[in-house]
């Protein structure tokens, strides 16, 4: 494990922590959005980037596509506001004329967190947010550790409490690609789903579950990305498999495997959701860590969550937080050779 100043926010000081398992999995992270800007595995006598980054911190600063970021106080989207215990709060916009994405504006993805703890192959960030932050009422205070276990595997855990009823939905938005420069259309992708969630103009749920058959969604069984028609892909599904507390595995969500057929990631996690994203409006960039321009296609993301806009439908996932409970969400993402 390393610590280095990788640049400065404001008045503020951002480090990069590097981590590296005992399988040759190597992580680096940043305080700067609790950042992921680097993962690398091992390929044989080789390594294989699996991420997209930026080069300097400004990059991050000015990107708009949260490449590795941890965002919250709510990951996706909420329609303009919400009701809770009674109470109308308002949300800042910033999709649109009324759609509040991934925390806002100044959500936690902008912000720098604090580095509490480190080890060789792990580390935590906290994040302290105080009650009326980005409309949400109450203080709460987040966590998100990276740690990197065998067999190649790196686990992001995101935990909240807070001292007043609030939402919480956090989440991890890297952008993946298991074969540098390739269209991560050309990818095969299987999503234990039977169900997602259909989407009005503008990427709202309409609150519908409905089924994958028959339909450019159906990813429950390994298959290449690239739909003959439709829309590019950016849409919740319901996992099949709900995880358990008593558990000790978490539930298979998703297995990405690149396009040459070399090497697969598989994610499992204790969410109900996983948004699929597959970079559709990534901006171009030539600030790009990997010495491939950032284009859309370049990178997908495999986001878990409880559902988008669940504090506005109740039959969906939960996402209020109250004082005396905790929120948890534990996310691993396994890589091997094939």
């Amino acid at each position: 494990m390393s610590i280095s100043e990788f640049g400065r926010f404001g008045d503020q000081g951002v480090q990069e922590i590097k981590l590296r398992g005992s399988c040759g999995t190597e992580a680096s992270v940043i305080t700067y959005g609790a950042i992921l800007r680097d993962l690398v595995v091992p390929m044989g006598p080789a390594k294989r980037r699996v991420v997209l980054g930026y080069r300097s911190l400004q990059g991050y600063i000015e990107g708009r596509a949260y490449l590795g970021a941890t965002v919250g106080r709510c990951i996706n989207r909420i329609d303009t506001g919400f009701t809770l215990d009674g109470k109308r709060y308002k949300v800042p916009v910033n999709e649109g004329d009324h759609v509040h994405l991934h925390g806002g504006p100044d959500g936690f993805s902008k912000r720098v967190w604090k580095l509490i703890g480190a080890t060789d192959n792990s580390m935590t960030l906290e994040i302290a947010s105080p009650d009326g932050d980005a409309g949400y009422p109450g203080a709460l205070t987040a966590r998100c550790t990276y740690a990197i276990t065998s067999p190649g595997t790196l686990s992001i855990e995101l935990t909240a409490t807070t001292d007043a009823p609030t939402v919480a939905n956090l989440g991890h938005h890297s952008y993946f690609t298991l074969q540098p420069g390739s269209d991560v259309r050309d990818h095969r992708m299987m999503v234990a789903a039977d169900f997602y969630t259909p989407l009005d103009r503008f990427l709202i749920p309409t609150g519908e579950i409905r089924s994958v058959i028959d339909t450019v969604y159906d990813f429950r069984v390994l298959r290449p990305i690239r739909a003959e028609h439709g829309p590019g892909y950016d849409i919740n599904f319901v996992l099949n498999q709900a995880w358990q507390p008593q558990a000790t595995e978490l539930p298979l969500a998703a297995r990405l495997v690149s396009p040459s057929g070399d090497l697969a990631m598989e994610l499992s996690t204790t969410e109900p959701g996983l948004q699929f994203y597959e970079g559709i409006r990534l901006a171009p960039s030539q600030e790009a860590y990997e010495n491939e321009p950032h284009l859309p296609y370049r990178g997908l993301c495999l986001e878990p969550q409880r559902f988008p806009d669940s504090i506005n439908r109740p039959h969906f996932s939960t996402v209020v937080l109250r004082p005396d409970e905790t929120y948890r969400q534990l996310t691993q993402f396994r890589f091997a050779q094939q």
